[in-house]
């Protein structure tokens, strides 16, 4: 089921360079300190690339976890044979 309006982001601060991100209850990732920016990485530490700001690297764990619960691909059951054979069958030759 795909989420059309995902509940917003709450970021708390972890430590002095590192920001959390939860949705509801749910761990969404998060922003650190790196030496070249603020890294920023999804909820399964999907790498989120390098940013400028920190509000960049936010936004960037926002915008991927829109991008991921609205295209989640949906599979459809498999067809399940019967053990006993076709329909219409006997069990042996005739």
């Amino acid at each position: 089921m795909s989420v059309l309006h995902p509940s917003p982001l709450s970021w708390r601060q972890a430590d002095l360079d590192v920001y959390v991100a939860t949705a509801g209850s749910d761990y969404a990732g998060f922003v650190g300190a790196a030496t070249s920016g603020f890294e920023a990485q999804g909820p399964l530490g999907e790498d989120l690339g390098i940013h400028t700001s920190v509000d960049a690297a936010q936004a960037a764990v926002d915008g991927h976890r829109v991008r991921v619960t609205d295209s989640v691909p949906r599979r459809s059951r498999p067809l399940r044979t019967r053990r006993s054979g076709t329909h219409g069958r006997s069990c042996g030759p005739t």
